[in-house]
């Protein structure tokens, strides 16, 4: 029988969770990120080492359920199955469970041997965003959610990501719970509640100075037009549809030469055709670059004409001809290409109909006219080491094709559009996003999202951007943050080991 000990420890822990994802989208309490850990610490300070691995899972499970709960419409619209869904979900929720189980353990038996609470806080902090990293890049990646990316609409608390990416932004955010809780139960705890609310104040300030450096920067003079056609998905790849799809297309086209634009984006798999091998899409595609003007962006899967092999691609066109293609770099496992299809088939029979997309390793910079672009397609977005290298070849705006329209109208889509916040801040450079179904929308050098679409609707977005080729310490070095808390925490191990 549990005691009722464990049942509050339980309760706890499901408020840490529950707090923690109402800091997303489309709930958007952000600042609950900064007190969110605080009851999780609370019952991880007061277990032993068997339970802490279990309390800290819990609450990651709640965490993940309550914020990735969109993962069961968008199966089940693919599966045509709940249980298939509700399994796969889970799993899924489980796997990313574990990395606040482990966390959750390292600082209960660091509590036992660190006896400085400023640096039990500086360890818990340093093991959560190493985790984080390794959550991002472990089994193709799957960085959705990061603590920091919760604070997209915090300005300017973001703007150490020009110097820290995302992670930095994690780590202030659990120092800073580290800290309350320290404040909450200790008896002279005023001094850790002085230091978290001064960390945010300076970084506050900080921020805004860097912000205010970061608005409109660079050479302006520039105008974008980004589409959002909002093609059912259930249309997509339907062959009677096409016809609807490519009129759909031109429409725009032809709405956008009412204007001068040096720049139109378009979502990725906007045509419904492999190019350049599918005439009718390709005379398409010609047709809208040559109305709407520019240099066209435009989603499409691309058939390699030499090997026969398909990938998913952006395609640049100008004056009607096509020019050049970017090959997605990053491919998302079971939605791009299915690993041991074989096997799991067996199990999950949908994934027998799924496409197989080759990857690509190019960083095609679009530098056609006026315009140097680098360009993501839909989760490429998610790591920022594809935008570093773009912006390290010469891109000057960056631009993300995605099509969101399998998570309709879920917190996804909102999700989703916030990693393209910290691609600009970390880069200083305009993102312009055009998803096919939202959200789409323009994001400053200094991360002020200029405008956005709803999800699940038409829309064109006409707006002015800037350009420049300045180069951030993030674009020029990477995750060196991530070596910082390496050797925080060697610090603290040999700290432990010689006293």
């Amino acid at each position: 029988m549990f005691s009722n000990k464990i049942y509050k420890n339980i309760l706890l822990c499901i408020l840490a969770g529950l707090s923690a994802a109402a800091a997303f989208p489309k709930i958007n309490l952000f600042f609950l990120a900064w007190i969110a850990l605080v009851p999780l610490f609370f019952v991880l300070s007061r277990s032993n080492a068997k339970q802490l691995f279990f309390y800290a899972f819990l609450s990651g499970f709640v965490f993940n359920a309550a914020g990735l709960y969109w993962l069961i419409p968008m199966l089940h619209f693919n599966t045509g199955s709940y249980i298939q869904a509700f399994a796969a979900s889970g799993m899924l929720w489980a796997y990313l469970a574990l990395y606040w189980g482990i966390w959750g353990w390292f600082f209960g038996i660091a509590k036992k041997y660190i006896s400085s609470l400023w640096l039990l806080a500086l360890f818990a902090s340093a093991v959560w965003v190493i985790l984080e990293y390794a959550r991002t890049y472990i089994l193709t990646g799957f960085p959705w959610m990061l603590a920091g990316y919760s604070q997209y609409r915090f300005t300017e608390i973001i703007q150490i990501a020009e110097f820290t990416g995302v992670y930095g932004v994690s780590f202030a955010l659990v120092f800073c719970n580290a800290l309350f809780y320290f404040w909450m139960t200790g008896k002279r705890g005023s001094k850790y509640l002085y230091a978290a609310v001064s960390l945010i104040l300076v970084l506050s300030v900080f921020g805004a100075f860097r912000l205010d450096k970061f608005k409109f920067y660079g050479d302006g003079g520039f105008s974008a037009a980004i589409v959002q056609p909002n093609i059912d998905q259930y249309k997509k790849w339907d062959k009677n549809y096409k016809d609807e799809i490519l009129y759909t297309l031109e429409y725009y086209g032809d709405k956008i030469s009412d204007g001068v634009t040096d720049l139109t984006v378009w979502p990725e798999a906007a045509v419904p055709g492999f190019l350049p091998d599918d005439s009718e899409s390709l005379l398409s595609a010609e047709k809208i670059s040559k109305t709407s003007g520019g240099l066209n962006l435009i989603g499409a899967p691309y058939k390699d004409a030499k090997t026969g092999k398909h990938y998913n691609a952006v395609f640049g066109f100008t004056g009607g001809k096509y020019k050049s293609v970017h090959k997605k770099n990053h491919l998302v496992p079971f939605g791009e290409y299915v690993p041991f299809r074989k096997l799991l088939g067996k199990f999950f029979k949908a994934l027998n109909d799924m496409g197989n997309f080759e990857k690509g390793s190019d960083k095609t910079v679009f530098n056609y006219g006026k315009v140097f672009a680098g360009v993501t397609v839909c989760s490429e977005n998610f790591f920022p080491q594809i935008s570093r290298e773009l912006c390290r070849s010469g891109a000057k705006v960056l631009t993300n094709h995605t099509n969101d329209a399998w998570f309709f109208d879920t917190a996804a889509p909102y999700q989703h559009f916030m990693m393209n916040v910290f691609r600009a801040v970390e880069n200083r450079k305009y993102v312009l996003v055009s998803a096919n179904s939202g959200v789409s929308g323009v994001v400053e050098a200094s991360g002020r999202i200029i405008s956005s679409t709803p999800a699940s609707s038409e829309a064109l977005i006409i707006s002015e951007f800037f350009q420049n080729d300045f180069k951030t310490l993030y674009t020029s070095y990477g995750d060196i943050f991530i070596k910082l808390c390496v050797w925080i925490l060697i610090f603290l191990f040999a700290a432990i080991l010689i006293l």
